[in-house]
């Protein structure tokens, strides 16, 4: 591990890097969680039955469900963004 870790005495600086990237560790995490979330909703939502393809229905709905999941995406990224502007400009 590094020293910045195991050292609970870290200056202010390092703490706030800590807090970064602990923070965007966790928006990360958030995102994949979304995903995974949002692929398994696409999926039951439009696919029937398993087969060697996708009926032209079924392939228009997962177009449709994953172009409204980069949607959100897109828009979740954009609002987590200006809410770090939004406090870096608050804390400095």
């Amino acid at each position: 591990m590094s020293d910045a870790l195991t050292n609970p005495k870290l200056d202010a600086t390092s703490q706030k890097e800590l807090e970064q990237f602990l923070e965007t560790e966790q928006a990360q995490a958030r995102v994949q969680s979304q995903i995974h979330t949002l692929t398994g909703l696409c999926w039951d939502k439009c696919v029937g039955s398993i087969s060697s393809s996708f009926s032209s229905k079924e392939q228009t709905c997962l177009e449709n469900c994953v172009g409204r999941f980069f949607d959100a995406s897109d828009y979740l990224i954009r609002r987590v963004e200006q809410q770090r502007a939004a406090a870096g400009v608050l804390t400095e």
